[in-house]
């Protein structure tokens, strides 16, 4: 779905709503799919409307129900998330250095702010670092094959008591400094 300049040029006194179901599999696939296995079509509701600078202004939410590989196994896990997106939108793309750093400003491609590839990255942004089936979350031993296994951080400092002790900064100064990148290290200290 895709709002074309001149179509938004008509709503400068008052806001064009929307009401969309997207499907982003394709993309998904496409682009994330080692983050995301499958999403669910997602009901977005919002409005855009031209403000008195000329700039595009997004505002929408939407509920995301995917599934995701769990962090430890790869397996299938089912999530959702509730996103509110904010963005705004130039023509030019210099005038993006005019708004603080803080907020999300972006220049307008091919005349048109696509609906589903601003759905789709603030949708990747929300997803969690880590996701786990219900069976790992409560405890399930951790992968191991052939000659390795996963071991957790407690278990690794059990097993390494003298990494526990000495901390990374004490870890980092037993190491010695490669001569050639000692200029380096002086570098970063300033």
């Amino acid at each position: 779905m895709k709002f074309a300049k001149q179509q938004l040029q008509k709503f400068r006194n008052e806001p064009l709503h929307f009401e969309e179901v997207l499907d982003l599999n394709d993309r998904i696939q496409e682009r994330f799919s080692d983050l995301i296995l499958s999403a669910k079509p997602i009901k977005v509701t919002g409005s855009v409307q031209q403000d008195d600078h000329d700039d595009y202004v997004l505002l929408a939410s939407y509920h995301a129900d995917l599934t995701l590989p769990s962090s430890r196994s790869l397996e299938p896990v089912d999530w959702s998330t509730d996103v509110t997106i904010h963005e705004t939108f130039v023509e030019d793309p210099k005038k993006i250095a005019q708004f603080d750093e803080e907020e999300p400003v972006f220049a307008l491609k091919d005349n048109a702010i696509d609906l589903d590839q601003v759905v789709l990255d603030n949708l990747v942004a929300a997803l969690p670092f880590q996701i786990l089936t219900e069976e790992e979350a409560a405890g399930a031993p951790l992968p191991e094959g052939k000659d390795w296994q996963v071991i957790s951080e407690d278990e690794f400092l059990e097993e390494h008591p003298d990494e526990a002790a000495s901390g990374e900064e004490g870890a980092k100064k037993d190491q010695k400094l490669d001569p050639r990148l000692a200029k380096l290290d002086d570098f970063f200290k300033k």
